[in-house]
């Protein structure tokens, strides 16, 4: 018998079945997954057109929307790297579009209207409202120049408007009035008013791209959720205040720069770059976020081992820092053309960023061309599970010395004998507590938070915030990295120094638009972490975190929420331009219940205005007449008896409205508004000096 045959030939392979072929997800499915992305960058494009025809004082429609035009259909493929399309992103994606559109046509009809220049959503209403109907931001005096000197104690001039060459320039970046001034082309003045909520929608998806691509689609709905329900991003999207606008090009921009270190594309890296440094174009201190974003990616540049990845990574950081500093010197230019006594006010705060910038640049890039750091590189690679736990853990450190100030230290950087200590020491006498009046509570700036959002997301945000750092030190992970430095290093700047007003809810103004939604992300991040550990336990304490985080805002809602602030100031201003009609004005600014409405009179009843600061005798009204030509001028009151009325009697009031405003609360939250009344008289000025009081229009509150 023979022997059994052995082959010595490999088996054959069995053939497998082909693997069934996916089907191309549907068209409409991919749109809807990419509009979060898309908005936000149509947000962006339309900055730019509308910062630079501004900036030109060339901000007319037939200049602005072909411009618009080209502008988007030469970018529409610049765009974040399109994300697959799964069951997990569509329902989310739909979720946070349909969440956006929720949360606008809730708070449309609690728009503000905030025209008088008591704080910033003054002037930038009224400055979108003279956009919407005038190409140049500067607006012109006429004959209040050379009236002004007419008598002592009047002006041409008000708060937050400088009188420069025969023109009022207001303070501040152009670019939030602009996009104002457009929705005014479209819907007139009520669109200018809630046009600031539309912006305010389009942050939250900047904020839910993002999260998208940090955490499981599900979860990046939980910051979205927080922020959409919170009192500081509704009361800042009522009202025109510029922190919106800023939010939606911080976070847009840096799911951009995200998208460009997936993609190494040099274009992606470049419109990142630029969305983060248009801050600048919204604010003089938006280039704080930029020293973040160069320091998140210098650094972690300087840090690469093989030199190829390190000439890459240079290559990227000049390509961001270009963009970015192109933006923020636009934004300067902006100011110094438009904004020249302000620029010059904030000399010191803007020259730091300046010179911050350029240090930061400058560090990074020679610690990544140094050669002889290769030594040290390595040591850090070596050792970089230890030195992650250490620097998860400074993050820690500095979390618990930023919580404790409270109870040891007491801050003093509100400018004595200012209007700003006044108001400390007015808000700390209606607060019944010791009047102290440049203290500016910085040390509370953490605590704000907790009021707002709640420890449980405070404590959620510190351990996020140690995960990610642990994350870029342990991972090299780049895109974590300038995550983490455009979030941190805004920041730390303001909750270690607030440098504003520290009344509620007004302080929380500088933690909009980077430190809170970045906060809520990092607290995601940690509620992802707890999810993904697949535990019973780890899961329960993931899903009870992004309850307590998502639905916290809501629980601290008082009546204010419920009302519109500065209402009943729009129909006092419409019966007051009725009755001025063309003639000029002056304005008796005296006496506390007298509202800053110079600027309010010379806007929208675009007529030339004087502001007087003292009463008004007979013979000083027929001198302001007398410089005016000898024409009929008017005369507006709040407070009857800074004129002289004939036979020494007021007459009854033009309007009489009732105003309502957030109360304003020292370390509490705002919880109710408060009503007061307001009576207008408007006169004309006869020839001798004496009054002929205007009565037609007298409406009821």
């Amino acid at each position: 018998m023979n022997p059994p045959h052995t082959s010595t030939a490999a088996p054959q392979r069995v053939a497998q079945p082909p693997a069934p072929v996916q089907p191309e997800p549907a068209r409409w499915a991919r749109v809807v997954v990419g509009l979060p992305d898309r908005i936000v960058m149509l947000l962006f494009w339309c900055a730019l057109v509308v910062s630079g025809c501004v900036l030109v004082s060339q901000f007319r429609p037939y200049v602005v929307l072909p411009l618009l035009a080209v502008v988007v259909a030469s970018t529409w493929r610049f765009t974040p790297a399109a994300l697959p399309v799964t069951r997990a992103h569509l329902v989310s994606s739909i979720a946070a579009l349909g969440a956006g559109l929720v949360w606008l046509a809730v708070n449309l009809p609690f728009a503000s209207t905030f025209i008088t220049v008591w704080r910033d959503p003054g002037f930038l209403t009224l400055e979108g409202l003279w956009l919407s109907g005038h190409a140049s931001p500067d607006i012109p005096v006429g004959a209040a120049s050379s009236v002004q000197h007419a008598i002592p104690g009047l002006t041409a001039a008000t708060g937050a408007y400088d009188l420069v060459g025969g023109s009022l320039q207001v303070q501040g970046a152009k670019l939030l009035p602009g996009m104002l001034g457009l929705a005014g082309w479209a819907g007139g003045e009520q669109a200018v008013l809630r046009a600031n909520l539309l912006i305010g929608a389009v942050a939250l998806l900047a904020v839910f791209a993002l999260g998208r691509r940090i955490v499981r689609p599900a979860f990046a709905l939980v910051p979205v959720t927080a922020l959409a329900l919170s009192m500081p991003m509704m009361v800042f999207s009522r009202a025109a205040y510029t922190e919106p606008l800023a939010m939606a090009l911080v976070f847009g921009g840096l799911t951009m720069a995200w998208s460009a270190i997936e993609t190494r594309s040099s274009a992606r890296y470049l419109v990142a770059g630029g969305m983060i440094g248009a801050t600048a174009l919204v604010r003089i201190d938006g280039a704080a976020a930029v020293v973040g974003l160069i320091a998140g990616i210098g650094l972690t540049a300087a840090a690469a081992v093989p030199p190829r990845t390190r000439q890459r990574q240079l290559v990227a950081l000049g390509l961001v820092a270009g963009g970015a500093l192109s933006m923020v010197l636009l934004g300067y230019l902006d100011l110094r053309l438009h904004s020249e006594q302000y620029l010059y006010n904030q000399y010191e705060q803007y020259t730091s960023l300046i010179g911050l910038l350029v240090v930061a640049v400058a560090a990074v890039v020679a610690l990544g061309m140094l050669h002889r750091l290769d030594p040290a590189r390595r040591w850090v690679l070596l050792h970089r599970r230890r030195l992650a736990t250490a620097a998860a853990a400074a993050v820690g450190v500095v979390a618990v010395f930023l919580a404790s100030r409270p109870m040891w230290m007491v801050n003093h950087h509100v400018p004595a004998h200012t209007g700003y200590s006044h108001h400390v020491a007015t808000l700390q006498m209606n607060a019944h507590v010791a009047v102290d009046s440049t203290r500016s509570y910085d040390e509370s700036s953490l605590s704000w938070h907790a009021w707002y959002f709640g420890w449980p997301m405070v404590v959620l945000a510190v351990v996020g915030l140690a995960i990610v750092l642990h994350r870029v030190v342990a991972r090299r992970d780049p895109r974590l990295a300038l995550v983490f430095g455009v979030v941190v290093a805004p920041s730390l700047l303001y909750l270690w120094v607030v440098n504003i007003t520290p009344d509620q809810i007004w302080a929380m103004r500088r933690f909009l638009p980077v430190t809170i939604p970045g906060f809520l992300l990092a607290a995601t991040v940690t509620i992802d972490v707890l999810w993904s550990r697949r535990t019973q336990a780890g899961r329960t304490f993931a899903a009870i975190g992004a309850v307590a985080v998502a639905v916290f805002p809501a629980l601290t809602w008082g009546p204010a929420m419920a009302a519109v602030e500065q209402d009943g100031r729009l129909g006092e201003l419409h019966a007051a331009c009725d009755a001025i009609g063309d003639d000029p004005v002056v304005y008796v600014h005296v006496g506390k219940v007298a509202p800053p409405y110079l600027a309010t009179l010379r806007t929208m009843c675009d007529v030339e205005v004087v502001q007087a600061l003292e009463p008004m005798g007979r013979g000083d009204l027929r001198a302001i007449r007398q410089a005016w030509g000898d024409q009929d001028v008017k005369v507006v009151t709040f407070v009857p008896y800074t004129v002289s009325w004939p036979d020494g009697v007021a007459p009854e009031p033009l309007r009489t409205s009732t105003i309502t405003s957030w109360r304003e609360r020292l370390q509490k939250i705002p919880y109710s508004a408060d009503e007061t009344t307001s009576r207008l008289w408007v006169a004309t000025i006869r020839p001798d000096g004496t009054l002929e009081p205007v009565t037609s229009g007298t409406a009821s509150p």
